[in-house]
């Protein structure tokens, strides 16, 4: 008996594929749970406790007690627990039981003395122990010193003939108490104040200060950003515009400059300024610039700076913007549609005189129409002309004498004339048969 033995035979090759088939699946498997359980442990949670101190940075003053202490906790990036807790008398604080691990990270902040004084950090914490500075506050700004400020402008659009600008300044509060705009008494203004052209369009401030807003003010903006101690960065972007290829701007420095510098892309122009000295050029990301710079300049001090140059739209884009101006819509479009007022005036006048003429003369036109017919019978009557030219014309005639109006002192020998010419007709063909 063959045949079981070659079924008994290939079932044991079955089942030892079947097995390796196992043994794979059972390997896979294993490498997927690994994989997926690599990154839960890699985010894994942990409790941690963030101890800290305040310190008042003010000479001579001691941290107030029972602040009040922020703790704002986020996983890359969402907001996920707010907490708050009072120091004690030594400005000691502490959070407990606070989530940890990779993508969590920190604010903790304090609000003093109308200034908000904050500590960031991601996890894990770089410190064992946090120390947060505060300072007392201070309207006066005789302490802020402008190190740098740089005008760069990166560009020009001859069709909308606006031109891009960056400004970066880099202040410093060399006092020990934090300067806090007061626009609350309308006698003190003293705020941080930045220059701009007469007309700006677009205008973005970014600052590495926290908190206050931004203020139109004459001739530029204002910010009310409470100004710590140190030195901090100011960076703002603005388009402004310029004609015939010109834009001057008095550039004012209400808290004065150690250094002021223009970079000013060569591709576009050319920079000039009273009190500014050029240098040699730059080369910014593979841009070439044109250097000018100002050393310590006073408090108050205004630089006429002029650009020249600058990109003109060509001749079809001028057309399309005088055209789509307002001036030309409110000024030209007008006085064209007077013109066309007054020469369709003009127009009708015309035609209301030639219908008066051609009504005058009515009269006298019937009778050499009808004179006509009469004469146009006579010539077919004598065989001059066919009967297919002679209908023709008859009927033209007729067609003059129906289309023209009669004045009312006529319209009585109107049926004569209608009666007259129907009586020609018949008697016409009569006599041509």
């Amino acid at each position: 008996m063959r045949i079981p033995q070659r079924i008994k035979v290939y079932t044991h090759r079955k089942r030892a594929i079947l097995s390796k088939a196992l043994k794979v699946a059972l390997m896979l498997g294993a490498l997927f749970l690994t994989l997926i359980a690599a990154p839960i442990s890699a985010h894994a949670q942990e409790s941690i406790t963030i101890a800290g101190e305040l310190q008042n940075g003010t000479t001579g003053v001691e941290v107030s007690p029972e602040l009040t202490v922020t703790l704002d906790v986020f996983n890359l990036g969402d907001n996920l627990d707010t907490r708050n807790t009072v120091a004690d008398a030594q400005g000691r604080f502490s959070f407990e039981g606070v989530p940890g691990g990779d993508g969590f990270g920190y604010i903790i902040s304090i609000e003093y003395a109308s200034a908000v004084y904050m500590y960031e950090s991601d996890y894990p914490l770089t410190t064992d122990l946090v120390e947060l500075v505060i300072y007392e506050s201070t309207n006066n700004g005789e302490a802020i010193k402008v190190k740098s400020h740089t005008l760069v402008v990166n560009g020009a659009d001859p069709d909308t003939q606006l031109m891009n600008a960056l400004e970066l300044v880099g202040l410093e509060n060399t006092g020990d108490r934090t300067f806090v705009p007061d626009i609350s008494q309308p006698g003190i203004m003293d705020l941080l104040r930045f220059s701009l052209p007469s007309q700006t369009v677009d205008l973005d401030v970014q600052t590495s200060m926290s908190g206050g807003q931004i203020l139109q003010v004459d001739l530029g903006f204002a910010i009310t950003t409470p100004v710590p101690p140190g030195a901090h960065e100011i960076a703002y972007t603005f388009r402004s515009p310029y004609s015939g290829g010109k834009l001057t701007f008095d550039h004012a420095l209400p808290f004065g400059a150690d250094t002021f510098r223009v970079l000013f892309l060569n591709d576009i122009g050319k920079a000039t300024g009273d009190r500014l000295e050029e240098l040699e050029g730059l080369i910014l990301g593979e841009r070439d610039y044109q250097l000018l710079e100002a050393t310590t300049l006073e408090v108050g001090a205004k630089l006429a700076l002029e650009f020249t140059g600058l990109p003109k739209p060509s001749l079809w884009q001028r057309l399309q913007n005088t055209v789509s101006s307002a001036n030309f819509l409110s000024l030209v479009i007008p006085g064209a549609f007077g013109i066309s007022l007054v020469a369709l005036l003009a127009y009708v006048l015309l035609r209301k005189k030639g219908l008066s003429a051609t009504y005058a003369g009515n009269t006298s036109g019937h009778a050499n129409i009808i004179e006509a017919i009469a004469h146009l019978d006579n010539e077919f009557d004598q065989r001059e002309i066919g009967k297919q030219e002679y209908l023709q014309r008859r009927n033209e005639l007729k067609s003059q004498v129906l289309n023209q109006p009669l004045s009312s002192s006529h319209t009585e020998t109107k049926p004569t004339s209608e009666e007259t010419i129907s009586q020609d007709k018949p008697n016409a063909e009569t006599d041509r048969s």
